[in-house]
């Protein structure tokens, strides 16, 4: 409870708990753990190129874990894990959850030296004509 990310999550379950939908049910919420926290090791610190624009990468700076970054895919569902006491945990709460399909743990620091995890770097990206206004 001493963790900064702890009062965060807390009202955000809260905030859920008391939400209801479009007709208007209560939501049916599903806690899972959180891995860590997890710290930028110095040799993941050293590894990240440094680009203009990037933020920067320091030892010991706090990279946002989660099981809940994972993808589902068809019949399957792949999840981040980080070497952690939570991650068998977490896949078999998944696997409850989405009894269909099979629940895939993959490791997920590397991602999360650029600020995310699976499912972000599943989602689209518009087409380079669409980033840069047209002259026309």
């Amino acid at each position: 409870m001493s963790d900064p990310q702890y009062n965060i999550s807390y009202h955000a379950l809260e905030q859920l708990m008391q939400s209801r939908d479009a007709r208007p049910r209560q939501l049916e919420v599903h806690k899972i753990y959180q891995p860590g926290p997890l710290f930028m090791t110095e040799a993941e610190s050293s590894g990240v190129d440094v680009n203009e624009g990037n933020h920067p990468r320091r030892v010991g700076q706090r990279m946002a874990g989660s099981y809940i970054n994972f993808y589902i895919a068809n019949g399957g569902i792949i999840a981040p894990i980080f070497d952690d006491p939570h991650d068998a945990s977490a896949l078999q709460k998944l696997q409850e959850l989405f009894p269909e399909r099979k629940v895939i743990g993959l490791p997920g620091r590397e991602i999360l030296l650029g600020g995310g995890n699976i499912h972000c770097i599943t989602q689209q990206q518009p087409a380079p004509s669409q980033l840069v206004p047209s002259e026309e």
